[in-house]
């Protein structure tokens, strides 16, 4: 059975980054509908947290079995298996990324249907995330930005093999259904969290005091 975690929305050795050759390969897919901004400022922010290489794939459809009429939304469990089998051995691509403007869903304890900004499969390959809900609260262009950085930092977390963490402020922290979360999170993993993911990889991953978003934001711009 797939274990999730995703972001609800209803409104784990410090040094330099590794040298590219070894560095996995982060494929971003976009699908349906898409803030094309949004997903170069994502690209940034992986690189700049991950030090990863990325490839940014062209665009597809949303496929039609996600779609979830009674509510309008894609099925975000569903766009996982749609993502896991682009991501296959000679794709390229160690982890996926799908990327939409269109609103995801999936089932959430009692509630069958529940938004949410994104979803993620621990230990890989793939996660989806969401920019519908993250212009919640009137955001700025440049809050929505930095929503877009941690949620998409968070969800690859996930694929990263890494869980929800317990303390207030880092980029694993859970949502727990509040955009109020994700804007106190200071878009770091938390030094337990990049060490798990260092010894998963066996590479060091960029040495950061902080999350320069300027840097990130503006670079893509």
């Amino acid at each position: 059975m797939r274990l999730f975690f995703f972001l609800l929305g209803v409104l784990i050795f410090g040094s330099q980054a590794p040298a590219w050759a070894e560095a996995p390969v982060v494929c971003m897919q976009p699908l349906g509908k898409h803030d094309v901004r949004l997903l170069k400022i994502s690209r940034a922010g992986i690189e700049h947290l991950y030090g990863f290489r990325i490839r940014l794939l062209d665009g597809k459809p949303l496929p039609l079995v996600a779609w979830y009429a009674p509510r309008k939304r894609w099925r975000a469990e569903k766009l996982l298996d749609y993502l896991d089998g682009l991501s296959g051995h000679d794709s390229g691509c160690d982890y996926m990324v799908g990327f939409t403007s269109r609103d995801i869903s999936t089932t959430k304890d009692e509630i069958k249907d529940w938004g949410i900004f994104g979803l993620g499969t621990i230990g890989g390959p793939s996660c989806m995330v969401s920019t519908f809900r993250l212009g919640a609260r009137k955001a700025t262009k440049r809050k929505k930005a930095e929503r877009t950085i941690k949620v998409v930092n968070h969800e690859l977390g996930h694929v990263l093999g890494l869980f929800h963490h317990p303390k207030k402020g880092c980029l694993m922290e859970d949502a727990k259904g509040t955009i109020r979360t994700v804007d106190s999170e200071h878009g770091l993993l938390c030094p337990d969290s990049k060490a798990a993911i260092e010894r998963r990889l066996k590479l060091r991953l960029p040495a950061l005091e902080s999350f320069d978003f300027d840097k990130v934001i503006q670079g893509a711009d």
